[in-house]
């Protein structure tokens, strides 16, 4: 083992930051005159990275660096012990860090993935690219956790499982020259976008002359006052109340524009009061939705774009189904880590989850993306908000099942079935 300095990460992050180095260090880049460094990863083994360091024209020197859940440990081939940062090793770290503001070292997290006899991973690929050390997994090993990840937090009182009501049935209204549909606007939440949770618009649309078809979008109805359609029936009228109120909640808060892969992006809102009170009014809408005619998903990319006239290139006709989807999961057990995927019943159908285009709040299989099942639970749509970031599946190395990551599993035991 390396004599080593240790400084930690922010909290909760494996990121090290200008702020958090200089606290750790007295050494500082002169203010009159410009000094040149070259820095350079040469290459990852055992979990430490090599950088090459030459400051002006010194002879280079080594940092060894190696990133742990909430601290990065940090040698030199000169002068760094455990209580020492070496000139060498701060500049180094200065240069990487000033580089990207921040420097994050998750790409360079991999406990317990490697060989230590051989230095190497058969879940890692390792490459060279730019003066960089890249380490990233396998595409069949997609899905890992690492200590120190985000998992959901599962509470009792989420739990709580939704009303299944009659549904109406619309009848085919042939004779009327407009008619009122609905799209699900959907998003995937980006750091540039107007972020929004899956709600419904009404629009109105003009039928083909069969008058079983739409032919054209009209106009989105964002209030009561711009639907100019004297004879709707009651369910219709309390839709669009539901559809007015689910917009007025649906914004979500600014994500930032580089989210670390590993994070649950949504966990805070995911645990808010608008995500609870968005499901609700979903689960008011779904009896008086599922018998619907018309029935469309918009993806958005943000709520700006949601105004005016709808593109008919932009709605893909769906269906919303009444049914109850029943989330349960598949165990495997391998040689060094276990795998868990997650599926769910309509009936006793066990179906695969769609990666086309997946809905928080919903369920829609691989074989039929435009079919969708409102969840049964908020406790439900955390858990297939969190899975759906992995391709539905998370892979555990077996040293890492304890702590919070054995909770979560236990949790998930309690609530679902595992087949």
């Amino acid at each position: 083992m390396r004599n080593y300095y240790s400084i930690p990460f922010v909290p909760g992050t494996r990121k090290l930051t200008l702020e958090i180095l200089n606290n750790h260090s007295a050494f500082r880049a002169p203010k009159i005159k410009y000094v040149r460094i070259w820095v350079k990863e040469i290459e990852y083994i055992n979990e430490w990275i090599t950088v090459r360091i030459r400051i002006e024209d010194e002879e280079p020197e080594l940092v060894y660096l190696k990133v742990t859940e909430s601290a990065l440990l940090v040698s030199c081939s000169v002068d760094t012990d455990q209580s020492y940062l070496s000139r060498s090793a701060y500049f180094a770290l200065k240069t990487m860090v000033d580089r990207y503001d921040g420097f994050d070292f998750e790409y360079h997290y991999w406990p317990d993935f490697i060989n230590t006899d051989t230095g190497l991973s058969k879940f890692l690929v390792v490459k060279k690219m730019q003066g960089r050390v890249v380490v990233y997994l396998k595409a069949r090993y997609h899905g890992f956790y690492k200590p120190g990840h985000d998992l959901p937090l599962l509470l009792a009182e989420n739990d709580q499982p939704r009303r299944n009501e009659a549904t109406f049935t619309e009848d085919n209204i042939s004779a009327e020259e407009l008619v009122v549909g609905y799209c699900l606007a959907d998003t995937q939440a980006r750091g540039w976008s107007t972020n929004h949770w899956p709600f419904l618009i009404p629009y109105t649309a003009a039928l083909d002359k069969n008058k079983t078809a739409v032919k054209s979008f009209k106009s989105f109805v964002t209030n009561g006052g711009t639907l100019f359609l004297p004879d709707l029936d009651p369910e219709s009228e309390v839709l669009n109340d539901i559809c007015f109120e689910m917009r007025k909640i649906a914004l979500m808060d600014h994500i930032s524009l580089y989210p670390q892969p590993h994070l649950w992006i949504l966990k805070d809102q995911i645990d808010g009061a608008h995500f609870k009170m968005m499901f609700s009014l979903w689960q008011e809408a779904l009896p008086i939705l599922t018998g619907r005619l018309y029935l469309h998903y918009y993806f958005t990319y943000g709520m700006k774009n949601i105004k005016g006239k709808p593109r008919k290139r932009d709605l893909q006709p769906c269906q919303i189904r009444n049914e109850v989807p029943e989330l349960c999961f598949v165990w495997k057990e391998f040689d060094e880590y276990y795998k868990i995927e997650l599926r769910f019943k309509l009936g006793k159908k066990i179906c695969v989850p769609s990666e086309v285009y997946p809905t928080t709040f919903f369920a829609n299989t691989a074989d039929d993306p435009g079919t969708l099942y409102l969840l049964n639970s908020v406790t439900d749509c955390q858990v297939m908000n969190f899975f759906q970031k992995t391709g539905y599946r998370l892979l555990i190395m077996k040293p890492h099942l304890k702590g919070q990551c054995k909770e979560f599993i236990d949790q998930l035991r309690i609530r679902y079935k595992f087949v």
